[in-house]
């Protein structure tokens, strides 16, 4: 029996949070295989996390699906923090900062995993899970910055093969909640401003503890 459908576990917030059940396939995210560096991120808003108090996010899984598995990306990190954004606006920049506004970042952002091996092994979808080294606290309940902020940067540094990139399912909204920007032979520069997206944002499953 999960966490949520224990009825001993009242207001126990533990267990696995799902934001997204879209069909949407996007290589792109949560990191595009194709190419050998970049930066990507997501927002969640914090009536699809649904939960009422802080509590601590131990790690994530993707939705993900292939057609040339097995590939893998080495050299990984992921960051979370929190926003007052619902989209990202078009001044954004790989660092998060945007330019020339400011404030729209809570200074709470966290490296969660850094250097690991981000691995698709499989042709069948399925969820892959990522175990943060750092748990982040999420405060649903700060009024100023309450939405979730994933951040995702690729410095793999080379292209390993495979004729298809495996791809991120994904829901829609219609608003710009993720983004890109990706190159080959070195890592954007980190002030540089990407590309905002509102085609698509990656199913994903959030592990939380109290």
């Amino acid at each position: 029996m999960s966490y949520f459908n224990n009825p001993f576990m009242k207001d126990n917030c533990a267990g696995e949070k799902s934001v997204g059940t879209g069909t949407t396939n996007k290589p792109q995210y949560p990191c595009y295989f194709f190419y050998d560096y970049g930066y990507f991120a997501f927002i969640y808003l914090k009536s699809e996390i649904g939960v009422g108090r802080p509590v601590n996010i131990t790690g994530i899984r993707f939705q993900m699906n292939a057609t040339d598995a097995p590939q893998t990306n080495l050299n990984q990190t992921l960051k979370l923090g929190q926003t007052n954004g619902n989209e990202f606006d078009s001044n954004i920049r790989n660092d998060m900062t945007q330019s020339p506004a400011s404030g729209w970042l809570s200074n709470n952002i966290t490296t969660v995993k850094s250097n690991f091996t981000w691995s698709i092994t499989s042709n069948t979808q399925q969820f892959y899970e990522i175990l943060f080294d750092t748990p982040f606290t999420y405060d649903p309940t700060d009024t100023t910055y309450p939405n979730l902020l994933i951040v995702w940067e690729n410095r793999d540094g080379s292209y390993l093969g495979g004729s298809t990139s495996p791809w991120s399912e994904c829901f829609t909204t219609g608003s710009f909640r993720s983004y890109y920007d990706y190159q080959d032979v070195s890592m954007p520069n980190s002030t540089d401003y990407g590309t905002i997206d509102s085609t698509g944002i990656p199913n994903i499953q959030l592990l939380i503890s109290n």
